[in-house]
């Protein structure tokens, strides 16, 4: 209760509500989306009143309206209907217009409920804040929620559930949390819509602790739930929280129905086990487009694009309808195992045998599977002859390849137009560098960096990390002698020496021009994904290490992580943005092709 007077006294006093001014609030805070509305349709045609109308009558008009699309809540405004308008004819509409996804009006006629002085009941915030939260807008939330203490539904169940809700897909996870934590008493809803919170403001490990809590509390976790968690151990790649989830699903005997058992495959491909993620695929009795894509994508991020062929494939020949995400992932598996003709064909049927519409990701996806296999004339032809325009990522995906085959002209070109887009992206920067690096043009990369510095333009820092016994440990590319961890820098000493021995040499091509060649290696060493194997091998007997990296692997770590996988004799797992790296015994899944 604290909590949520503190929320809106806080708002109360920034705004210059009253507190004891019930609708006020809400109408004043609703000001600047009333003229958001569209014009009102034949509902303000004058009506005729010969027949008596009644409440049945007036509800039957309304649903006429709703389901031509009219505007219904402007009934509201006609004296002729005043005497027949409650809270419960106004909570219907509200209902109805949150169900059927024309939120602005759902709130409009919680609005007009204050002309018409019919106060909420407590079905009435429910629906209403579902719409707040569809419009994202927190501000109206917040003043409804001051409406709901202030009529004594702060200790309403389903009223904080909805506020709960609507303060995470507002991004205020630290209001629903706080309000959360003030809740008498709480149900598996009001717990599913503070993990659905934390997952929605990419805090996957609250997401993940919330659970436990849930456990903890005796509250039984249902589909929601499940599917949720889930989530956010894809998001964060950890399989042994994943796993876990996984048996307590079979232990429980949980109903393994389609959502759940496309978010078990998806947490399984996001975490490197393909395998895993097949047998879960064929063990589920009910599938759907959805279950499809995850396990396309699945195969192609894992460096299995025959499989993801395959399993298109299969998809068509069981009736399955595939959809743009489909294909999607069919051009990525192409694309990653360097299939140009393959790819140039599954985009062509796209569009000529399922006639869809290709995106601009699809695009893109075509940009760089020919950019990387050396057709850059016909990458371009694509980009000049597609309807949509370009965007920074394809951009970017051409300036890669041109960095590739040493295309500098086209790659200026490229460059340039990702200024246009995206003049204080650091990615882009650090990608035109390198590509004058490769060339040793020294002044083309002193002028790059001079103009990062005069903009105060920063490049994104590595950061890795690696799951070891339930807990995630996060690195980023520096000393780790700055942060106390002595034991990593004598590890990588070590394993420098022993891999120098097996034939590694560091990459310092592209490393900065203006240091010696000891200082390139030092910088090289100490790369965010080399920190968490380090790590890895010093606190971890498993196998299999599994490590999650922001950005793309680069070559030279490429190359130590093959070298490490044989004389380590681990199997190393590396998510980069791109796709998944499997290094076992001095080779990787890619085949060098990334």
């Amino acid at each position: 209760m604290a909590a949520s007077l503190r929320i809106f006294t806080q708002f109360s006093s920034v705004y210059g509500f009253r507190a004891y001014t019930v609708s006020a609030s809400v109408d004043f805070s609703m000001r600047n989306m009333l003229h958001e509305m569209p014009a009102q349709s034949h509902m303000n045609q004058k009506v005729a009143c010969d027949k008596p109308i009644d409440q049945f009558s007036l509800m039957k008009l309304i649903d006429s309206s709703i389901s031509s699309n009219g505007f219904a809540p402007t009934a509201l405004l006609f004296p002729e209907f005043s005497r027949f308008i409650d809270c419960n004819l106004c909570n219907t509409l509200i209902r109805r217009y949150t169900d059927s996804k024309c939120h602005s009006r759902s709130v409009f006629v919680y609005t007009q409920m204050r002309k018409l002085n019919i106060l909420p009941d407590s079905s009435t915030f429910p629906s209403v804040l579902k719409s707040v939260a569809q419009l994202c807008r927190g501000e109206v939330g917040k003043s409804i929620h001051g409406n709901a203490i202030q009529l004594g539904f702060a200790s309403d169940i389903y009223t904080n559930t909805a506020l709960v809700y609507m303060y995470g897909i507002c991004q205020q996870p630290d209001d629903a949390r706080q309000l959360f934590d003030e809740i008498p008493d709480r149900n598996v809803v009001t717990w599913n819509a503070l993990i659905t919170c934390y997952t929605h403001n990419r805090r996957f490990r609250e997401a993940i602790d919330v659970f436990r809590e849930m456990l903890a509390s005796g509250a039984k976790p249902g589909e929601v739930t499940m599917v949720g968690v889930l989530s956010a151990c894809s998001h964060l790649g950890a399989l042994n929280q994943g796993q876990w989830i996984h048996d307590y699903i079979v232990r429980n005997r949980l109903r393994m129905n389609v959502y759940i058992g496309t978010a078990l495959i998806d947490m399984y491909a996001k975490c490197g086990e393909i395998d895993e993620a097949k047998k879960v695929f064929e063990t589920m009795g009910v599938r759907n487009v959805y279950t499809w894509n995850v396990l396309i994508s699945a195969y192609a991020t894992n460096g299995q694009g025959e499989a993801a062929l395959q399993a298109f494939d299969r998809m068509v020949v069981e009736y399955f309808k595939p959809d743009d995400v489909t294909f999607l992932g069919v051009l990525c598996a192409c694309c990653h195992q360097g299939f140009v003709e393959e790819g140039r064909r599954r985009f062509s049927s796209m569009i000529n045998q399922f006639g869809l519409q290709p995106k601009i990701v699809h695009y893109g996806c075509m940009i760089d599977l020919l950019g990387r296999g050396g057709f850059l004339d016909e990458a371009m032809e694509m980009i000049h002859s597609m309807k949509l325009k370009p965007d920074a990522i394809i951009w970017r995906t051409l300036l890669g390849a041109c960095r590739y085959h040493r295309r500098e002209e086209l790659g200026e070109f490229a460059f340039r137009k990702l200024l246009e887009l995206e003049p204080m992206n650091g990615e882009n920067y650090v990608l035109i560098s390198n590509f004058h690096t490769q060339k040793k043009n020294w002044t083309e990369v002193g002028e790059v960096r001079e103009l990062m510095d005069s903009g105060g333009i920063k490049k994104i820092p590595g950061c890795s990390s690696i799951e070891i016994e339930n807990a995630v440990y996060e690195f980023k590319a520096s000393d780790p002698l700055k942060t106390g961890h002595e034991e990593i820098h004598k590890m990588l000493e070590d394993m420098k020496k022993q891999l120098k021995l097996a034939g590694y040499v560091p990459e310092t091509e592209m490393a900065l021009y203006d240091v010696n060649e000891e200082e390139k290696e030092h910088n090289l060493i100490y790369h965010s994904e080399k920190l968490a194997l380090a790590y890895g091998l010093l606190n971890s007997s498993e196998p299999t290490l599994r490590i999650m990296k922001n950005l793309r692997i680069c070559q030279d770590c490429h190359q130590f992580f093959k070298l490490a996988s044989a004389i380590y004799k681990r199997n190393i797992v590396v998510r980069d943005i791109k796709r998944f790296h499997h290094f076992s015994g001095g080779l990787c899944s890619c085949k060098d092709y990334w």
